[in-house]
């Protein structure tokens, strides 16, 4: 099985890479910085929609120009972590992804047995993510992209409604590995979704702050609870959760952290809070 799976750079930063996983520079058609490893401006790309699009704009490159039984997509601070229930690490080590199972041998088994791999789900609490979007966002763009799956998509519309206004979880990040049949049946779908929705607010968009900005990427987290909810509905499909692995550089935090992490594994040896922590914290 041939996997490649791609982590995300725009900014400086260490470069890690293995024999399955690759750097790509997002948004490389407008950086002002060459990071010296390839970019998703090459081939058919939207390289520069990156500032609305984020990582998706890698999601895009992916799905258009890369040939692989099954392809994938981390950030250069987040990574699946296969082995251990750690949601942070501090430093990169040379056997960084052994250490966290991130090989070719473990992969093409678990896809073996799954049809995608996504990080675990997001709870927002008692808010629904519709609820949730509109404390956080501009609602607006959520109401558009429900109507554009109304308009192009008629059966999945109601599933649409209900994942995003009646349920409190979701995949954040935009991270996954899949067959590549599987990724580009799910990019299709979204980008058609996700470039209707750019013709009715894009010139609002333009105008908002540069964390506002990055609409669509917001609106693809979202999204994928609603593709995975439908593919529930109507196909076997297999899912895989996984913890994300958090490479945290500030030392205020990794400290608070680990006092989490030994307060939460404590409680659990000891029976008071048996589960809580395998969540991911």
């Amino acid at each position: 099985m041939k996997i490649k799976i791609f982590t995300c750079y725009y900014r400086a930063s260490p470069i890690i890479k293995s024999d399955i996983v690759e750097p790509i520079q997002v948004g490389k058609a407008i950086a002002k910085e060459n990071l010296g490893i390839a970019g998703d401006n090459e081939g058919d790309n939207i390289s520069t929609k990156n500032p609305y699009y984020s990582e998706l704009t890698a999601t895009y490159w992916i799905w258009k120009n890369v040939k692989a039984d099954a392809v994938g997509l981390f950030h250069y601070r987040r990574f699946f972590n296969f082995k251990t229930l750690d949601t942070k690490c501090r430093k990169i080590a040379p056997s960084f992804f052994e250490n966290y199972d991130i090989t070719e041998e473990n992969i093409a088994k678990l896809l073996s047995k799954y049809d995608i791999i996504l990080p675990n789900k997001t709870e927002t609490g008692k808010e629904s993510l519709y609820e949730y979007y509109q404390r956080k966002h501009v609602i607006s763009d959520m109401d558009y992209t429900l109507g554009a799956i109304e308009k192009k998509y008629p059966d999945m519309a109601k599933i649409a409604e209900k994942v995003v206004k009646h349920n409190s979880q979701m995949y954040c990040a935009n991270m996954l590995i899949a067959s590549k049949k599987l990724f580009d049946e799910y990019a299709h779908w979204l980008f058609d979704v996700l470039f209707e929705v750019e013709g009715h607010i894009q010139r609002d968009v333009l105008g908002r702050d540069p964390y506002q900005r990055r609409a669509y990427g917001f609106l693809a987290e979202r999204m994928m609870a609603v593709f995975i909810e439908y593919k529930k509905q109507t196909s076997d499909i297999k899912i895989k959760e996984v913890p994300i692995l958090f490479l945290e550089d500030k030392i205020g935090k990794w400290c608070a952290y680990l006092i989490r992490r030994f307060r939460r594994k404590f409680l659990t040896a000891i029976g008071l809070e048996k589960g809580h922590w395998k969540k991911g914290w």
